[in-house]
């Protein structure tokens, strides 16, 4: 279990996402930042914090799709004869 959550958080996306939600928080705590430009950060870090693993599982099933396709097309275009 904790070397799925050591996995996480060492993904880039993860980590640029807690970088900007820590920076969005403490500037709105020290009065750097205002509530809307922090509101519009940790909303803007939403998607970060979706595993990257997850998304490329979605890519490799995609890229299956595709390739099949590709060979099923390729496969019937050798076996047809011209006439």
């Amino acid at each position: 279990m904790s070397q799925k959550i050591l996995n996480y958080v060492r993904q880039p996306t993860t980590l640029i996402g807690l970088s900007l939600t820590v920076g969005a928080l403490v500037g709105n705590a020290m009065g750097v930042l205002s509530e809307a430009v922090s509101g519009t950060i940790l909303t803007a870090t939403l998607p970060l914090w979706v595993s990257d693993l997850s998304s490329q599982a979605k890519i490799g099933a995609i890229e299956g799709v595709l390739i099949s396709t590709t060979h099923g097309v390729a496969a019937s275009k050798k076996t047809e004869t011209p006439t």
